[in-house]
C-alpha cells in the first residue's frame, strides 16, 4: 500500500548504496571521465519524457496497475518535516543511485552480454541490432507507464554510450534527466510520473 512506500523505498535504497559502496573502487576505474555535454542533452530529455509519457497516460493505452507508486509526500505526511525528509531520500535514489544501478545493468551489462555471453570482452557502448532490441525490450518492460517516452530516452542514451564509449556520460545523462524530472513534479504536482 501507499503508507509502506516510504519505508520500503528506503529500504531498498539502504541496500543498494551499501552494494555501491562495497563495490565503489572497480566501479570508479571502470566508470571512466565525464564530457560535458551528456548531463546537458539529459536535461533536454525530460521535456519529450514528460510530453510523450502525458500523451501515452492521456490516450489510456496502459492501465493505472502499472503504473508508477505516484506517492505525494504532502498529502501523507503533510508540509512538514517528515515530508521533506522523504523527498530527500527519494531525491537521492532518483538521482544518485537509480542512473548508476540502471546502467550498470542496462549499458554495463545487458546489452553487451546480448553480444557476447562473454560480455567484459565487449567494449562499453558496442551497439548492435541485437542490443538496441534488448534495450527496447528492457525499456518498455522497465517503464510501462511511460513506454512511449522509454524507447526513445533509452534510445538516446544508447547513442550517448556509443559516441562517447564512457559508462559515466550515461550516468550522468540519467541523472540530469532524472534531477530534471524530480524537479518538475515537485513544481507542477504531477507525482504520478515518480
Amino acid at each position: 500500500t501507499s503508507a509502506h512506500y516510504p519505508f520500503v523505498y528506503g529500504l531498498r535504497l539502504a541496500a543498494t548504496l551499501a552494494l555501491l559502496v562495497w563495490c565503489r573502487r572497480p566501479l570508479g576505474a571502470w566508470l571512466g571521465r565525464p564530457t560535458w555535454w551528456p548531463p546537458l542533452l539529459g536535461v533536454a530529455l525530460v521535456v519529450p519524457w514528460i510530453v510523450l509519457a502525458a500523451m501515452q497516460r492521456d490516450a489510456g493505452w496502459v492501465p493505472e496497475s502499472v503504473g508508477r507508486a505516484a506517492f505525494n509526500p504532502f498529502e501523507h505526511y503533510g508540509s512538514g518535516t517528515a515530508a521533506w525528509a522523504y523527498l530527500a531520500v527519494r531525491g537521492l535514489g532518483l538521482v544518485a543511485v537509480v542512473p548508476v544501478v540502471e546502467e550498470l545493468f542496462l549499458r554495463g551489462f545487458l546489452l553487451r552480454y546480448v553480444v557476447h555471453e562473454d560480455f567484459w570482452t565487449v567494449p562499453f557502448g558496442t551497439l548492435t541490432a541485437a542490443a538496441a532490441g534488448a534495450c527496447a525490450v528492457y525499456a518498455v518492460a522497465t517503464h510501462p507507464g511511460e513506454a512511449v517516452a522509454a524507447l526513445g530516452w533509452f534510445a538516446v542514451v544508447s547513442g550517448i554510450a556509443a559516441a562517447t564509449r564512457r559508462p559515466i556520460d550515461c550516468i550522468m545523462a540519467h541523472a540530469a534527466t532524472n534531477l530534471a524530472l524530480g524537479v518538475y513534479v515537485l513544481v507542477s504536482g504531477s507525482w504520478w510520473l515518480v
